[in-house]
């Protein structure tokens, strides 16, 4: 799938919003890029619950394009609205709605290959080959992997609907739907295991319950990921006057 608004449908990971390359090559490792990292995991979580109510619902807009307009949409709203709550004033891409299509599984082959979206000469989306290695140069770490997470399960999927004959399927709301809801849940939880990593190393004291009830890591709350980056930066200053 791909990973922003699919016009034609021909990837799976519809609305997969990932940092810009030149932002996130670094390390994302450090406690700076906590804040960074949870607005990723916000965005993910609303696009995976925003898919789930259409499931749970049984009750889908009239097309594959349409839902995956209206997921964008109310993402883009909730971006530029209160979804990152304290992070919002954070610096980084916050609140300027949704990012633009990046990564995504091509449904038009039976390789079902790994593609990357950009914009040709004439600014039209068009997508290319992307190798998991390329994708590791584009993104750090843990989007790396969120993202070849995500979309290997679209390819994986896509691969099963091909042996079986069932492509058809590619174009209908309550097979994406449902798609799309499995492939966030495996990226969120590479998300959460980085961030709960990331966040006791940044001095968190953790949770009574390390896992919550779907399996996935429990993670501070965003007014603890701004006390941690805050309290980072003032050690960090306070170890420099002490080095004068």
């Amino acid at each position: 799938m791909k990973p922003l608004i699919s016009i034609t449908c021909a990837a799976l990971a519809c609305l997969v919003t990932t940092t810009p390359a030149s932002a996130a090559v670094a390390g994302c490792d450090r406690c700076s890029d906590l804040p960074r990292l949870y607005r990723e995991l916000l965005e993910q979580e609303f696009l995976r619950n925003r898919f789930d109510r259409w499931v749970k619902e049984a009750y889908y807009p009239v097309s594959v394009a349409a839902m995956q307009q209206s997921a964008a949409d109310q993402l883009g709203a909730a971006m530029r609205g209160g979804l990152y709550g304290p992070l919002k004033t954070d610096s980084g891409p916050a609140g300027n709605g949704a990012a633009a299509p990046s990564f995504g599984t091509d449904l038009n082959s039976k390789s079902c290959a790994l593609v990357e979206y950009v914009k040709d000469a004439q600014g039209k989306q068009v997508q290319r080959p992307v190798t998991p290695e390329q994708v590791h140069r584009k993104l750090c770490a843990p989007m790396a992997k969120f993202v070849l997470t995500h979309e290997g399960h679209h390819q994986a999927s896509c691969r099963a609907a091909y042996s079986t004959g069932g492509t058809a399927q590619f174009g209908t709301t309550e097979f994406v739907a449902k798609d799309d809801v499995e492939a966030y849940q495996a990226g969120i939880a590479v998300l959460r295991d980085h961030i709960a990593v990331l966040a006791r190393e940044c001095g968190w004291s953790g949770s009574t319950n390390a896992r919550r009830p779907d399996g996935t890591s429990t993670v501070p709350t965003p007014d603890q990921v701004v006390e941690l980056k805050n309290a980072t930066r003032t050690q960090a200053s306070l170890l420099k006057r002490k080095s004068k």
